[in-house]
Formats: structure tokens, sequence, C-alpha cells
């Protein structure tokens, strides 16, 4: 998140930050909350109908943030909220002459986000919900999507492959492909000479080889290289351990359905690569599907 962001987020009242920081986490209380939304947003593909997974990213995005921070803000208003953030950050930093009025409109839209979080919505709280949402909406449907190009739903409904499968797309996808980041001291990254102070851009695919080895629950490349998509050391991403929960659950709520892309378009105005919509219907069902996810 940029400078101005962060302050028009506030510097405020900054309690529960470290339950914010332990739920992010761990987690597992939050799989009582997605996995019944799942089976609710899920129902249509019984009858023949199509899901957007973006649209359920949001909501799922949404209520996540909220029962995080304890708001009880609308979901999908946070979604959106936090969003509009982040696209508005991106556009007040993008390369050329310096944009007031892009930095005042990131700020703005920041601001938005926190009033609309309520007494939840200080700095580290609204940096959460911003991270949350997108790169949830960023990951998951590029994740599906992915799964059903490549016709990995047998992996995705095997228990024991479902979360190396998970710890895959989510190395193929990276949500966060390239990281800002600032040399500490004088080395060098990748054989180039690096002075302390220098501004690096560190392409999170390239490191987890994602433009070289596709996705494969049976061929991982483990988590020595999957995990860097979250960063590593002091930067390491804290919920990496529930992005990679959520998505586990998400496709074993979606494997039985055995879902097909209908229709794609991409978000051109989003912080990060992703859908703008994305829906699925289902392919060759198996059984059990009305208990999927539950």
């Amino acid at each position: 998140m940029c400078s101005s962001t962060r302050r028009a987020a506030g510097t405020g009242r900054t309690g529960g930050a470290s339950r914010v920081l332990w739920a992010v986490r761990g987690g597992e209380d939050l799989r009582s909350l997605w996995r019944p939304l799942l089976v609710r947003r899920l129902a249509p593909l019984d009858r023949g109908g199509e899901v957007d997974l973006v649209d359920l990213a949001r909501e799922l995005s949404g209520s996540v943030v909220c029962a995080l921070l304890g708001s009880g803000a609308d979901p999908r208003a946070v979604a959106g909220a936090a969003a509009e953030a982040a696209a508005a950050s991106v556009r007040s930093h993008l390369p050329g002459p310096r944009r007031p009025r892009a930095e005042a409109a990131a700020a703005r839209a920041a601001d938005r986000l926190r009033l609309l979080l309520g007494p939840a919505g200080a700095a580290l709280p609204a940096m959460v919900a911003v991270a949350a949402v997108n790169t949830t909406v960023a990951a998951l449907p590029r994740a599906v999507a992915w799964c059903a190009d490549a016709g990995l739903w047998e992996q995705a409904a095997d228990e024991a492959l479902r979360p190396v499968l998970a710890d895959e797309l989510l190395r193929v996808t990276a949500a966060s492909p390239l990281l800002p980041r600032v040399a500490a001291a004088d080395g060098a990254v990748g054989g180039c000479p690096v002075r302390g102070g220098d501004r690096l851009l560190l392409v999170a695919r390239h490191a987890a080889g994602a433009h070289r080895h596709d996705p494969d629950a049976l061929r991982p490349a483990g988590p020595a290289v999957d995990r860097l998509v979250f960063g590593a050391g002091p930067h390491a991403c804290p919920g990496a351990r529930l992005a990679r929960a959520q998505l586990a659950d998400v496709l074993g709520a979606l494997a039985p359905y055995r879902p097909v892309v209908t229709r794609a378009r991409v978000d051109r105005g989003a912080a990060l690569p992703g859908w703008r919509v994305l829906t699925v219907r289902a392919g060759a069902r198996t059984a059990g599907v009305a208990g999927a996810g539950s």
C-alpha cells in the first residue's frame, strides 16, 4: 500500500491488531464462515446454472475481512472499497511525472474504506483489508480457471492431493507477481551487483518457476519454491496459510462439479492481474455433489 493510502487509512486506534494478525496467520476458525458460503454460492451449479467466481471471491474475501476485523459492514461493499483503494494507489504510482490528482484520489479511496470499516478502520486493519481482498479476488478465479483448463479436477477431488494442488496453483498464479523491495546493503541478485538503497522489482513468478513448470500435485515444486510467491523473511505474507486453506476448500467444493469456464473477461483496471468476470458451469458431475464443501 502506498504512503498516501496508509495516511488516509488513519493512524489512530490500532486495538485488535495482534488479534487480526493472529487470525490471519491461523484462520482455522474462519473455515466455518466460508464453507457454508461456498455451499450457498455454488448451489446454482446443481440446477445447471452458472456461477461467477469473481463475484464469489469478492463476497468471500469481504466476509473474511469483516470477520477478522469485527466490522459490521457489508462484505461486498468492503470488497469493492478495498479493490478501489488498491487500484487508485497503483495509478498514483505509475511511472512518469508526479500525479497530484491520482495521489489525492488514492487518499480519498482509502479514506472511504476506513470509514466503511467503522471503528475497525485504523491503519493496520485497512491494510489487511486491501491485501486480503485484492489477492483473493486475483488468485482464486485464476486458480480455478487453470484447474479447469488443465483438467486437474481429479487432483482437486483427492483429499491428500488437494492441499498440494492449492500450493501449486498459488505458485503459478502468483497473485502479487511483482514484489517491490529496497536493498538494505550491497550484494548481488542473480549474479547482478546491487548497491544498498537500490530499488528492486522481484518477479515472484520467476522465482517460483511458474514460467517453467505447470502446476501438478503429483510432481510439486515443494515448499522451498512454491511459497516464494508469499515472500520470505520479515516480508513474508502473514496470510499465506489462510490463503492456502481457503483455496483448498474452494477446490474441494468445486471438484464434484468438474466445472468448465463459460465466460471470462479480464479486469484491466484492477491493482493485480485478474478477471472481471469468470463464470463456470458444472461439467461431468460426480456423486456427492450436494454435500460438497460442507
